[in-house]
């Protein structure tokens, strides 16, 4: 019956399905594609916008070539000697060191020995005069050799081949392995001349490298030029302010690990770059791409003498432009148009603040166990979650990983994903809920196929609904039982031809299949013309013995009409005994690897099928036991007890009870009352009050066999009295 039912469970396959996709999911995230490395940034891009940085004091100051300082002191490019000014005005307030954003790669040709020299016919009194100027580049170098702060200059580095000046590589102490080879490479620079480079206390690059999605998060700290080591313009910037003091970099075979200078400890990437982490916008009430997040002061304001002095004391001046044409702007985490000048400051106060962000190489290692660990638990949780408790388990990963990443970021400042992790839970959970939803549509489908044929459509629908509380592989459970037969079956069979015997038993099974579906019952097999059906399984069913008895009525009510309908077609009547038991079986699947079925087996089967044979020997329609006699109590049916019996195959006795409809019952009301007392002085022993009883009632209805099989027994006991009367008769035959 239900062989397609042997493996009804999924949840082991989806399982299966669920591991294997995880597994893929991790090798993903371990290749890291472009689109989830580019998430991967994004996301961390917003955890750096919402949780800014603290300014670091000493402060980082941008003095700013804006476009006041331009329509106060002239177009860019400014003569070096007013270059020269400003910087002796910002060292006069008492920085802690001044980094120059801007290359001096060409003489000033503004310079008075420029002039001559491109203006050949000039008086010789005004050549002779203007020869008597200072020299722009001679004031900027004396100015750079002379400033009582230290003053690092900016320079470039640049993929075509060749340098415009000699650069100092600067002073270096290498730790365990060369870094060298893990730096980012590059064969050409555009420096600062010679006279600048040789005055400047320092010289720092001041190249970027975006990363895949144009965004810029990284900055260089070193970069490896001519098989030589050259500071970013922010280290050069803290080796002058500590002294001069060598820069230790720390490296191993898998790449740079830190980068010393002074006082200040640097976790980079395996390339020797920092992770720039920035400040919130000076202007809180925007938040726009405008906003500044460091201190600006004008250029203008400097050369004129309109600022406070003590914004500039000990701090970290970076001097750069953000006049409209002249400055870089670059994409950041937290604008789309930032100046790179801001860029570098940013990269100065997360050192300052000590405000670093890390990504080391161990915590790859973490991520992947972390992958491994949530597709594991999605795995083992989701295929009996059902949709909306899986979302919601789906949810409570995403959101651990979530809270896991902003604890990390904000107690071990470590940028782990999240995206990873969501996306794994994400589609874990869309692709086992999918599959999950096939195969229970599957389960489903063969659970309704199974049963249609041996239950009610509203049973089966209601068992599809209840599925956790079905158990197929078997169990005790207290079962209602029925076993109903053709009387004289196989005498009429040899009668009939074999298409009109098949016509008729199908004529006579369809409306006894349906008493028993329509009172929730399940149509355990045919026998020939034998039905037998159970009750309370595999739908658990309260009052399933009640719902019997009233299925054995039926079928009696049924077979009325049959017969009318047979003798008016010329076909023969017949009459069924069916027999009804309460008590305990197991049911489940039965049979052996290669054929099963959903049946009930057990001593109350037999009981129930001895109840059905009884049936002719007492001349009775329907017989049940005591025990359905005990658990039935309606007022539409009436039990009325026809004997104790010891049936073939028991020890115990069973009282047997006929049932009636109650209104059949007050139909026959003497009758009854007759018989009743005619069966306790049956029962006492008193056969000879008993039997006139009964020969009374076998007279008044020759029909019935009961009253005649009684009378018999009286005669016989009374002729053949028993040694020890205990009224329990010992059947000898099925």
């Amino acid at each position: 019956m239900l062989s397609s039912l042997k493996k009804i469970s999924a949840t082991g396959l989806v399982r299966a399905v669920g591991a294997v996709i995880s597994l893929a999911l991790t090798g993903i995230s371990l290749w890291n594609p472009l689109l989830l490395n580019e998430l991967r940034l994004r996301s961390f891009d917003q955890l750096m916008a919402q949780l800014p940085v603290p300014l670091a004091k000493p402060p980082v100051v941008i003095v700013d070539i804006d476009p006041k300082s331009l329509r106060e002191f002239g177009q860019w490019p400014w003569p070096r000697s007013r270059t020269a000014e400003l910087i002796r005005a910002v060292a006069a307030a008492g920085p802690t060191v001044i980094g120059l954003d801007m290359v001096f790669a060409e003489p000033d040709r503004s310079s008075p020995v420029r002039l001559t020299e491109s203006k050949p016919d000039i008086p010789s009194g005004v050549r002779d005069y203007l020869l008597n100027l200072p020299d722009n580049d001679q004031v900027l170098a004396e100015t750079l050799a002379s400033s009582p702060v230290p003053v690092v200059l900016g320079h470039i580095f640049t993929h075509q081949a060749g340098s415009s000046a000699i650069l100092k590589s600067g002073s270096f102490l290498l730790r365990d392995h060369d870094p060298a080879p893990f730096l980012h490479r590059f064969s050409g620079a555009d420096a600062n001349l010679p006279l600048f480079a040789q005055a400047a206390q320092g010289s720092g690059f001041f190249n970027i490298v975006p990363e895949s999605d144009a965004i810029v998060r990284r900055l260089p700290l070193l970069i490896n030029f001519q098989d030589g080591l050259y500071p970013s313009l922010t280290l050069a910037m803290l080796q002058a302010a500590a002294g001069g003091q060598p820069i230790e970099v720390s490296s191993n075979e898998n790449g740079v690990r830190a980068v010393q200078v002074g006082p200040h400890l640097i976790p980079t990437t395996m390339r020797g770059e920092l992770l720039v982490s920035f400040s919130a916008p000076l202007d809180e009430a925007s938040f726009s791409d405008a906003a500044r997040r460091l201190p600006y002061i004008s250029a203008a304001d400097i050369l004129a003498g309109r600022f406070d002095r003590a914004a500039l004391r000990q701090a970290y001046v970076l001097v750069g432009t953000s006049a409209l044409g002249l400055f870089d702007l670059i994409a950041v985490p937290v604008s789309e148009a930032f100046p790179g000048v801001e860029f570098h400051g940013h990269a100065l106060n997360t050192i300052l603040d000590g405000s670093y962000l890390r990504r080391p190489e161990w915590l790859r290692g973490l991520e992947v166990v972390q992958l491994c660990v949530i597709g594991l638990l999605l795995t083992m949780l989701l295929p009996k979650a059902g949709a909306a408790g899986g979302l919601l388990i789906t949810l409570g990963v995403v959101g651990g990983s979530i809270l896991f990443t902003l604890w990390n970021f904000l107690w071990n400042s470590l940028l782990v994903d999240m995206v990873a992790p969501s996306a794994t839970a994400f589609f874990l959970f869309a692709a086992l809920t999918l599959l999950n939803y096939f195969a229970e549509e599957r389960k489903t489908s063969r659970l309704r196929a199974a049963f249609s044929q041996y239950l009610a459509p509203a049973v089966v629908e209601e068992l599809v609904k209840n599925q956790d509380s079905l158990v197929l592989s078997g169990e005790e459970r207290e079962l209602s039982i029925l076993f109903s037969d053709i009387r004289g079956f196989t005498s009429m069979a040899e009668r009939m031809r074999p298409e009109a015997l098949c016509g008729f038993l199908n004529e006579y099974l369809t409306p006894m299949t349906a008493a028993v579906m329509d009172r929730r019952g399940t149509v355990d097999k045919f026998i020939g013309d034998a039905v037998m059906a159970f009750w309370n399984a595999p739908v658990r069913t309260p009052e399933h013995t009640r719902h019997a008895c009233e299925c054995a009525l039926a079928m009696l009510n049924e077979l009325e009409e049959l017969n009318r309908d047979w003798l008016k077609r010329g076909l023969p009547s017949i009459h069924i005994g069916i027999g009804i038991h309460c008590g305990t079986a197991r049911v489940g699947n039965m049979g052996s690897k290669q054929r099963f079925e959903y049946t009930v087996i057990g001593d109350s089967v037999n009981l129930a099928s001895r109840l059905e044979g009884l049936t002719k020997y007492y001349g009775a329609d329907i017989v049940v036991s005591g025990a359905v006699h005990e658990a039935v109590d309606v007022e539409s049916m009436v039990f009325q007890q026809i004997d104790t019996v010891r049936v073939v195959g028991k020890s115990e006795p069973v009282a047997i009870f006929q049932l009636m409809r109650a209104d059949c019952w007050r139909e026959r009301a003497e009758e009854m009352k007759m018989y009743e007392k005619a069966f306790a002085l049956y029962s006492f022993g008193k056969f000879e009050d008993a039997d006139p009883l009964f020969q009374t009632l076998t007279e008044r209805h020759p029909e019935s066999k009961l009253y005649a099989l009684y009378s018999g027994r009286c005669r016989n006991l009374i002729e053949n009295p028993p040694a020890h009367w205990d009224w329990i008769t010992d059947m000898r035959s099925k």
